[in-house]
Formats: structure tokens, C-alpha cells, sequence
């Protein structure tokens, strides 16, 4: 039996050695049978039955026999998934490695030699270790559907579903390049959605450094100035000054450091809960400066995923489950659970859309009745989708604009309360000598 489908060298050599055993006790076995035939053959006692003694000699023959190693590739395939931890790979990743697939599986090479050729080019573990299990899956018979349904850490429903209308239609280089695409879009609104809290991120840690490096270093010098003055200091140089007292006491850090990581614990559980996240995604939607931002995004992600799964001929009610699970405000999907409810009960999505319209643009809903109206639900949605991601680009780089000047205007204010509380006793000292 040839092993030349097995990508693991070290599981292909142990299934050689496995087939090696197995010939060598093959032909040891005339031998034994020989012995046994011999036994009774003798002119001494040719009617008589094989003394007992030579039971125990059969038995310990038959303990010497190789062991069945039938299922040693399970065993060793399932002691390396234990090994390896598989996690979400990055959003970009996934579409480069879908796109490859496509291109490969496009141009006509058989879906077994592209995985294997994923599994050994891939840099990223959790599908280097995944496409190494899909090829060894497809081999012994099993669809690719259900191999990537094994992993849900790495594909997504949405993944899952267009692979399984595309193997069912065989047209799955045509779905996966469609699902290339749209990981591509979904990965370019959270890169920039990154890049826009990237630098106040940054101008807070910088500035939170820059005041525990003044209340080490800069605060005594000037604390040590203030005590032969005799004079009782101001209030807001007495908080720097207990402030920086505080900072270089080690019973303090003590005391400190584990209260602060009990409060991060507690405000990570409480966040985590619903009527936290309820509340967050109804405030989010309320602020002037968030609200494009989070409706923009939102629709983006629904309307892409909406249409890459209509056209793959996922049926309707399923693209809007799956379509759902994109969205990342609770509000929005309430409002997907409506319209699944609506489509069950005969009625069209637009107008669950048009009772939303404080949250849902009048155009989005507009867009979508022509679509129904006319049939070509899934065009329409797609430029929905174009149109959006532009406007999340723009909403991007006006916030970004905007929090640089009040960023700017933060650490303007930090560095003046800083400069003002330990330059007041100084100018009492002047006002009290004149």
C-alpha cells in the first residue's frame, strides 16, 4: 500500500515501518506452522492429540505477533492537534490564503495538491495545521465542507457557507475568490478603524509616561526647594507633591498595583455581560462623533456578506442569520431578527427598514426595495456595500482629524496644571516679599 498521500514524513515513515513488521511476520509464519504440524506427526504417537505442554508455546507465538496499528495515523494525527492550539488567524491572512486557493484551484490543479501546497507554504500555524488536515481528510473521502466546520475558531459561518454552495454548484474557485474579496473589504474597514484609535492610544500612554516621569524625578527637586520656605503650599501643589510621596513608596505600589488589577478584572467581567454591551451599543449610536462610524461600518459588513452569500445561492433566511453574526452593535441585530421574522411571514425587508429610520438611511432602504421589487436584490446590496466602505473610509479620516487637535489640546492641558501647581508657591513667595 502506497503512503505517498500522507504529508507527514514522520507519520508516512512510521506507517512504512508498520508494513515492514507486518511482512517480515508474514513470513515467519510458515515456519511456526511447520513446528506445530511436526509435533504430531511422530511414529510414537501419531493418533494422539498435542500435549499440553505445547499450548503455552502457540500462545507465546501468538503474543510475539505484531500488534494492529490500523489506526496509528488517527492516534498520531490526534496527538499533534493537541499540541497545536488553533486560534483566529488575522483577517488579512485568511483572504491571502483564500485568494491562493482560488487562483490554484482555478487553473485547474485538484483540490488535494492545492492544500498540500497551502499547508507547506503557509506561515501562520493555525493553517498551516488546518489545510494539513484538510488534505488528509479529502483523501480518505471527506468533503472540504466538513473538514473547515471542525474548526470554528477559523471559519466563521459565513466561510462555511459559501464553501458549501460552491462545492454543491461546483463553483468553488468562484466562491472562494468571492470570499477572498470580501475578507479583503472586511479587513480594510478594521484596519482603518484601527489606524483612527491608534494615535490617541498612543498620545495617552505617552502622556501618562510623561507624568510618572515628572512626579519621580522633577516633583522633589522642587519639593525640596518649597521646604525651607517654611510656607504652607498651595492645594494643587500639595496633590502633586502627595502624589509623588505616594509613587516612590514601595508599601504604597504594594497596595496599589493589586487593587488595580482587581479593578481591571471587575470592569472586564462587567463588560463582558449584556446589559453592559446593550448599553454601550445604544450610547454609541447616540454620540455625534461614533454614530457614522459604528452605522457606516455596520452596514458595510451586512451588506457585503449579504450579497456574497445571495449569490452563491445561499438561501435567503440563512445569508440574514449569517449576515447578522457581522454585525457588532446589538441594536443592528435586533433589527436583522426582524427581518428574518418579516421574510418568514410573508413580507418584504424593506419595510422593516423604513420603521427604523432613525437608525437605517432613508437610501439604504430605498436601495434595498428597488433590489427586492426588481430581482436583483443581490447587485444592489453589493454597490450598498461599495458605497459604504467609501463612507467608512471618509467618517475614518474626519475622526482622525478631529482627535488630533484634541489630543494636542489634552496634553497642553496636562503639562500647564503640571507647570502652573509647582510654579504657584514660587509666585506667592514674590507677591508676599512685595
Amino acid at each position: 500500500m502506497d503512503y505517498s498521500y500522507v504529508n507527514d514524513t514522520k507519520l508516512r515513515e512510521e506507517l512504512l515501518k508498520i508494513r515492514e513488521k507486518k511482512k517480515s511476520s508474514k513470513k515467519k509464519a510458515p515456519s511456526s506452522q511447520d513446528e506445530t504440524i511436526k509435533i504430531p506427526t511422530k511414529k510414537s504417537a501419531p493418533k494422539k492429540s498435542p500435549p499440553k505442554k505445547d499450548k503455552p508455546v502457540a500462545v507465546e507465538k501468538k503474543q510475539n505477533l505484531p500488534p494492529n496499528k490500523k489506526f496509528e495515523s488517527f492516534k498520531a494525527k490526534k496527538a499533534i492537534k493537541r499540541k497545536v492550539k488553533i486560534k483566529a488567524p488575522n483577517t488579512k491572512t485568511l483572504a491571502i490564503s483564500t485568494k491562493q486557493l482560488s487562483s490554484m484551484v482555478r487553473t485547474g490543479l485538484p483540490l488535494l495538491e492545492a492544500l498540500n501546497i497551502m499547508s507547506e507554504s503557509s506561515e501562520d500555524p493555525s493553517l498551516k495545521f488546518v489545510f494539513k488536515d484538510a488534505s488528509i481528510g479529502i483523501s480518505r473521502g471527506a468533503t472540504f465542507t466538513s473538514i473547515l466546520e471542525k474548526y470554528p475558531e477559523v471559519f466563521n459561518d459565513m466561510y462555511v457557507a459559501l464553501v458549501s454552495a460552491g462545492e454543491t454548484a461546483g463553483l468553488l474557485p468562484d466562491v472562494l475568490e468571492r470570499e477572498a474579496m470580501l475578507l479583503e473589504s472586511l479587513a480594510k474597514i478594521k484596519g482603518q478603524i484601527s489606524a483612527a484609535m491608534a494615535y490617541p492610544i498612543a498620545i495617552f500612554v505617552l502622556t501618562l509616561a510623561v507624568i510618572v516621569i515628572m512626579l519621580v524625578f522633577v516633583i522633589p527637586i522642587f519639593t525640596d526647594m518649597y521646604a525651607n520656605s517654611g510656607s504652607a503650599l498651595p492645594a494643587l501643589t500639595q496633590i502633586l507633591v502627595d502624589a509623588s510621596n505616594a509613587i516612590k513608596d514601595p508599601i504604597f505600589l504594594l497596595k496599589f498595583f493589586p487593587s488595580l488589577f482587581f479593578i481591571v478584572w471587575i470592569a472586564k467581567k462587567g463588560m463582558k455581560t449584556n446589559k453592559f454591551i446593550n448599553w454601550r451599543d445604544i450610547v454609541l449610536l447616540k454620540l455625534p462623533v461614533t454614530k457614522d462610524l459604528v452605522t457606516k461600518s455596520c452596514l458595510a459588513n451586512f451588506s457585503r456578506t449579504l450579497s456574497a452569500l445571495n449569490t452563491a445561492g445561499v438561501p435567503i433566511l440563512e445569508s440574514l442569520t449569517i449576515s447578522k453574526r457581522t454585525l457588532g452593535n446589538r441594536v443592528f441585530q435586533r433589527i436583522a431578527d426582524r427581518m428574518n421574522s418579516e421574510i418568514q411571514a410573508g413580507q418584504p425587508i424593506y419595510k422593516v427598514l423604513a420603521e427604523e429610520d432613525e437608525i437605517i438611511p432613508i437610501m439604504f432602504t430605498s436601495m434595498f426595495r428597488i433590489g427586492e421589487e426588481t430581482g436583483e436584490l443581490s447587485e444592489m446590496v453589493n454597490k450598498l456595500a461599495d458605497f459604504y466602505e467609501d463612507e467608512v473610509s471618509t467618517s475614518v479620516k474626519g475622526l482622525t482629524s478631529v482627535l488630533e487637535p484634541l489630543m494636542i489640546v489634552f496634553v497642553a492641558g496636562v503639562v500647564a496644571f503640571i507647570l502652573v501647581a509647582m510654579y504657584l508657591p514660587m509666585f506667592n513667595m514674590m507677591s508676599t516679599v512685595s
